[in-house]
């Protein structure tokens, strides 16, 4: 906003400089982003924040400068012209709201041997420092009381109103009004018009309408001045795409018990530049007045949200220079301040606060050091939990991408029972940041995918990060925020050129399962149980039905799943090799992962022992049954068990397969003295408990 220095000093009295000044209205919350100068004389240009919009005037920025100066704010002398029912301007015109919600108040008066013509030079050069064009004597007037009193006024030409009168109502669809800047307009409800007996005659609170514009052949004008809803102007602002200075004030709240002053004001100025007296009275309609807020202000919660001590009498000031009314209970420790209409920004104790300490200065509240106890500083459990899972995964070779958690739809956007669960974003730019990504798989398939029409085909990628989903609570779907770990790999496991003369080796199901295992290894998952995708084929439509698998934590509960991607998924990300990806719920590994501190085990100085045994199996019989049978023989001097071959075919029954499982035996040492050495009796015993277990919990058989 322009404010001219010498157009301020009408209001208060002050011998500072241009530059002191804006430093004073900084300090005291109002921005002035630069210094001007019009005819030679200093122009503030300052920035009003969207809460203050009783500072879009002269008088409001003169009153924050009289506050900090402590000088006298000297208000304009305006004539007191009050509502009379039996006036002469209720014979001239007449005004109607239909809509109070919309405009709670309007009020209107009525000049009449009106001679259009330029205004006088002071006036011409008022508006211009501010920013604003000279039109003619009347459109002047209304424009230096929208700048000085921050309330804009229209003028009408009234006999151009059908049957002299106002409805304030809300336009019909498909209504038309062509307005001063010669553009056309359909109007839809609720946009707040100004009308006649029939027709549109203003865009309220934006512009007027062409037809009832002021020219030089306009003798007899109705002057308005109103307060509207600031909602409804902004919403009919957009609409339109219309924005001017008086949208601009009435957007940021406009003082409704400021009306009558202004319309008064405009008349009394038209009167100095030689235009007629307006009519008797003023047409007040204002169904439902504003009452202003009280509000207690306490100064011991002000002293301590500021930090430097205040007394009451020092709150007081600062209030009342901002022209609050302010009266000290008994006591003294407690005012009861009531909050001026023009301050809309002003709701609650703090507000007031703020007041006073920018009042009082910023710069006088004292400089201390923080004082009271300090805690160490130290990561949260799940950002040290997330920390492992990284160290894991890189461990293994794979790299942390970062993608966007807005994506396209993708096939992984559908729950078990084949719903959508994806979360939708509203007026979203485009359909590929349309929704909140449901899973991290199909960002690593387009990172993947990026890279490989580039040629980088061998690729290992994972991404801790944050999905979204539907879930039904009480009956409604809910959104839900979860986060989770993905990993993606394909194509060589090596570097070509990593082993002189050999093919490298390209990543299969059991490199992605090698990962989750050192994953659940290095967070003491100790209940992982992988399930082939043929068990829940409705849960795994995006994977190849043989080389996929769901993963739990512990029960029955799906906790994550594990695969080669469908092959016809799979050939639309156009990469030369099989896709193989993971994802697992982050919070159902938190719980199952033992956090604890890892408790360092001795090197026993003796020599294990190593026994193999052979069970055979029944086809369908999951490696996970055979580990917890092993685990459950409770053998002490157990110290590992490995897979270490699978064997079908004659002389086994069809079937029926073999496996190999390595197992090495020793004592755990207690202590670095702890040498004790496992002897074979114990370990034929050991052997005996493994084999009942696996008999009775897989159905093994063994031979010899």
């Amino acid at each position: 906003m322009k404010v001219p220095l010498i157009w301020l000093k009408e209001y208060v009295d002050f011998d500072l400089t241009a530059e002191e000044i804006a430093a004073k209205l900084t300090m005291g919350g109002l921005e002035v982003e630069g210094i001007e100068e019009h005819n030679g004389s200093p122009v503030l240009d300052v920035y009003i924040t969207p809460n203050r919009g009783d500072c879009l005037s002269i008088l409001g920025v003169a009153r924050e400068i009289s506050a900090l100066l402590r000088t006298p704010l000297k208000l304009p002398a305006i004539s007191e012209t009050s509502a009379l029912a039996a006036s002469a301007v209720n014979t001239l015109a007449s005004v109607q709201i239909d809509d109070p919600d919309l405009c709670p108040r309007y009020a209107a008066r009525v000049v009449s041997g009106i001679k259009i013509g330029p205004s006088p030079l002071w006036l011409q050069n008022a508006l211009e420092a501010a920013g604003q064009r000279p039109v003619n004597n009347v459109v002047d007037v209304t424009n230096y009381v929208m700048l000085e009193l921050g309330q804009p006024l229209h003028a009408f030409d009234l006999q151009k109103l059908e049957n002299s009168a106002i409805v304030v109502r809300s336009a019909t669809d498909g209504e038309l009004i062509q307005t001063l800047d010669g553009a056309t307009h359909i109007l839809k409800s609720p946009t707040l018009v100004i009308a006649d007996a029939s027709k549109p005659a203003a865009v309220a609170g934006l512009m007027g309408g062409a037809f009832s514009e002021v020219t030089d052949a306009t003798t007899s004008i109705l002057l308005e001045s109103a307060h509207f809803d600031p909602l409804s102007i902004r919403r009919a602002s957009r609409a339109l795409n219309l924005r001017t200075e008086a949208s601009y004030r009435f957007e940021r709240v406009v003082d409704p018990n400021g009306v009558v002053r202004a319309i008064n004001r405009a008349c009394d100025l038209l009167a100095r530049i030689g235009q007629p007296v307006a009519a008797e009275g003023v047409i007040d309609v204002y169904p439902q007045p504003v009452e202003s807020r009280v509000i207690t202000l306490r100064t011991e919660r002000a002293a301590s949200l500021l930090g430097m001590e205040l007394s009451s009498e020092t709150c007081a000031q600062c209030l009342e220079a901002l022209g609050f009314d302010v009266t000290i209970e008994a006591g003294g420790t407690n005012l009861l301040v009531r909050v001026p209409t023009f301050r809309a920004d002003i709701a609650i104790e703090e507000d007031l606060i703020e007041e006073v300490g920018r009042i009082h200065g910023y710069e006088n509240i004292p400089e201390t050091l923080p004082s009271g106890e300090t805690t160490r500083g130290g990561d949260s459990d799940q950002g040290r939990l997330i920390s492992s899972v990284r160290r894991a995964l890189v461990e293994c070779g794979l790299q942390e991408v970062v993608t966007h958690s807005l994506t396209a739809p993708s096939a992984f956007d559908t729950a078990p029972d084949g719903t959508s669960t994806r979360v939708p974003v509203r007026n979203a730019l485009s359909v590929n940041v349309s929704g909140l990504r449901r899973s991290i798989i199909p960002t690593l398939l387009d990172v993947a995918q990026h890279n490989a029409a580039r040629g980088q085909h061998s690729l290992s990628l994972f991404e801790v990060g944050r999905i979204w989903q539907y879930d039904i609570v009480d009956g409604e779907p809910t959104p839900g925020e979860y986060l989770s770990i993905a990993g993606l790999i394909t194509g060589p496991v090596l570097p070509v050129g990593a082993r002189y003369g050999t093919k490298p080796a390209v990543a299969d199901y059991f490199t992605i399962k090698g990962v989750l295992d050192r994953l659940a290894d290095r967070l003491k998952l100790t209940d992982v149980t992988l399930r082939p995708a043929s068990e829940r084929e409705e849960w795994m439509p995006q994977f190849h039905p043989g080389r996929s698998g769901t993963i739990s934590l512990g029960g029955a509960r799906v906790d994550g799943v594990i695969g080669e991607l469908h092959p016809e998924l799979a050939s639309k990300y156009d990469l030369k090799h099989r896709i193989y990806v993971f994802e697992l719920s982050f919070e159902s590994m938190a719980r199952a992962a033992q956090t604890g501190s890892r408790r360092y085990q001795p090197i026993t100085r003796q020599q294990a022992i190593s026994r193999d045994i052979a069970p055979r199996l029944k086809d369908g019989v999951p490696f996970a049954a055979v580990r917890a049978a092993v685990a459950a023989a409770d053998v002490s001097v157990l110290l590992d068990c490995r897979l270490t071959d699978i064997f079908r075919g004659a002389p086994l029954p069809e079937e029926t397969h073999s496996l190999t499982l390595s197992l090495t035996f020793a004592y755990k040492p207690a202590s670095l003295t702890d040498d004790r050495a496992v002897t074979e009796a114990e370990v034929t015993e050991a052997l005996a408990k493994i084999r009942a277990e696996l008999e009775a919990r897989c159905g093994a058989t063994f031979v010899g």
